[in-house]
């Protein structure tokens, strides 16, 4: 393709019958260098606003497209300076409105280009514009025709794209579409600090992937999505009302971190205690404790070895009485008999208070210990096995502490146990995701939650995450590694900002602390370059919007 060619495909395309490239035409090549290459514009009346076949032009800006006619091909750029010389006759000239004799320079980077022979956009490489090359400003076809090539993923190519969610920043009018591949194959992160437009912006995303049909598990820890989706198009789950945690789906791992157990002593009595009372549920001895003051480890042991895997479920009412049995040790002078060990009664006393407080709070009891709600565990086994979406309302529970932790990490490990096998591939929403990431354990070693291992491995498994934050700094930097897509509202803080500098160009990281409410940047592995949007408002509800301050006048 030439440049010929490529004004009358633009003309097509437009419903025109042509396009005089000559109308678009704003001087040649002066100079090449690596960043950017120099333009020298005919004269400085060139540079004035116009309008060609309803497209309006304001070269005399910047952030504009333009052509290159080359041998190499037709490359594409965007201005990134425009000036003049600063000098008195260049004063007089402008004074007197001459013009046609004054000559600025407009320096353009090169985005990608048409090799010859082709006739869609490819990454430049090594190629490059050459001296004395002719420049042009973009047609409106040429732009699309770009925007239509930056996605660079092979799989995404046999895939429709979503609706458009979202126009160009630098052309409001044009409307912008993805395919599902190029947001989600790496996972995709929605960052941006309160009142950017970064909920608003993940509803868009996530009502264009229903729209389309795709299959969605939705956790949303404020319940602002509640009544966004119709119970036609999607099941609803809500926690602490009419959903409860079966305590054995909870492995022990997770209680000595939803209880906060220090290594050392509490950690292997909880440990026993649950295992303790497996053993009773087993026996059908599901109100009672296992006694061991009186008993020996002997005894003990050989009654544990009786558990399979499958024996997991206990009776979380009985955990602190449990508890109570596990500060023993044998006593002196006899054949292993067990007694009460002050020293470890003393260790365990935070834990048992702790577990007291939770086993008192009216939230936890309906989350962990009302068996008459339906199971989370079973509901997401009917996900995984069908091919409807499921909203899951963790509003009711308190952000403050462990438990929300606790239900992501169950979450995603239940993800992982079940999509060994052959299952239809589902987006993973997990709003507000700072809530529920685990960064470090109380003696401050580094741990990897089921979040960050379902963010490795959960391609494979066809899993892919959508998540929102308010700073990147409030997740882990091992979760940010795992996201090679990134839509980016306005962040203000230099930390928040130095985290996240290497996924950005270098125009995109000027230009996060200026951004209005509503525009973003997309910066993605699966595209050739960031891409500056304004985010489409869904027309789906929301409850995001905060309470005023002034009372409503009567």
């Amino acid at each position: 393709m030439n440049i010929d060619q490529l004004f009358q495909r633009s003309a097509h395309e437009a419903g025109n019958a042509s396009l005089d490239k000559g109308n678009y035409y704003l001087g040649t090549i002066s100079e090449v260098s690596a960043p950017a290459a120099t333009i020298q514009i005919e004269n400085l009346s060139i540079l004035q606003g116009r309008i060609f076949q309803q497209e309006s032009f304001v070269p005399g800006g910047m952030n504009y497209m333009i052509l290159v006619a080359s041998d190499n091909g037709i490359f594409i750029g965007r201005v990134k300076r425009n000036a003049i010389k600063d000098s008195e006759s260049i004063h007089v000239l402008m004074k007197t409105g001459k013009l046609d004799a004054i000559y600025p320079q407009t320096a353009a980077e090169m985005l990608a280009y048409i090799p010859p022979f082709m006739d869609v956009f490819r990454p430049a490489g090594f190629s490059s514009v050459a001296i004395h090359d002719k420049v042009y400003l973009a047609p409106e076809g040429a732009i699309i025709r770009y925007y239509q090539s930056l996605e660079i993923l092979d799989s995404a190519k046999g895939e429709r794209s979503l609706l458009p969610f979202a126009t160009l920043a630098v052309k409001s009018n044009l409307k912008i579409s993805f395919k599902p591949a190029t947001l989600f194959s790496r996972h995709l992160m929605v960052i941006g600090s309160t009142g950017s437009g970064k909920s608003t912006s993940a509803l868009s995303i996530l009502d264009k992937v229903s729209n389309d049909g795709e299959k969605v598990l939705i956790i949303d820890p404020t319940g602002e999505y509640k009544d966004t989706f119709d119970e036609n198009e999607i099941d609803k789950l809500h926690l602490g009302e009419d959903t409860c945690i079966v305590p054995g789906s909870v492995s022990i791992d997770q209680w000595i971190d939803l209880l906060q157990a220090s290594p050392g002593i509490q950690a292997p009595s909880l440990m026993n205690a649950i295992l303790a009372l497996r053993f009773q549920w087993q026996n059908e001895l599901k109100g009672e404790v296992y006694q061991k003051l009186g008993s020996t480890f002997a005894q003990i042991d050989t009654d544990m070895a009786r558990l399979s895997s499958e024996d997991t479920n206990f009776n979380f009412d009985c955990l602190e009485q449990q508890m109570l049995q596990e500060s023993v040790s044998e006593k002196r002078n006899t054949k292993g008999e067990l007694e009460k060990d002050p020293f470890k009664a003393n260790a365990n006393r935070p834990l048992v208070e702790r577990l007291h407080q939770f086993q008192h709070s009216p939230m936890f009891r309906k989350l962990f210990t009302d068996v008459s709600r339906k199971s989370l565990t079973e509901k997401l086994d009917t996900f995984f096995e069908g091919t409807r979406s499921l909203y899951v309302d963790a509003s009711m529970i308190n952000s403050r502490d462990q438990v929300g932790q606790l239900i992501v990490d169950l979450i995603c490990r239940k993800i992982e146990e079940c999509k060994q096998r052959e299952q239809q591939a589902f987006i993973l929403f997990i709003d507000e995701v700072h809530r529920y990431v685990k960064r470090q354990t109380n003696d401050g070693s580094l741990v990897e939650d089921g979040l960050t291992t379902l963010a490795r491995e959960g391609r494979k498994l066809g899993v892919y995450l959508l998540l929102t934050t308010q700073s990147p700094n409030d997740v882990s930097k091992i979760l940010i590694a795992q996201m090679g897509s990134m839509l980016i509202h306005r962040l203000t803080q230099p930390d928040e900002l130095f985290s996240i500098k290497n996924y950005l160009d270098e125009d995109s990281r000027h230009q996060i602390q200026k951004l209005d409410q509503g525009e973003a940047i997309l910066t993605s592995v699966n595209l050739m370059h960031d891409i500056q949007l304004k985010m489409d408002k869904s027309k789906r509800s929301h409850a995001n919007s905060s309470p005023s301050l002034q009372c409503e006048s009567k």
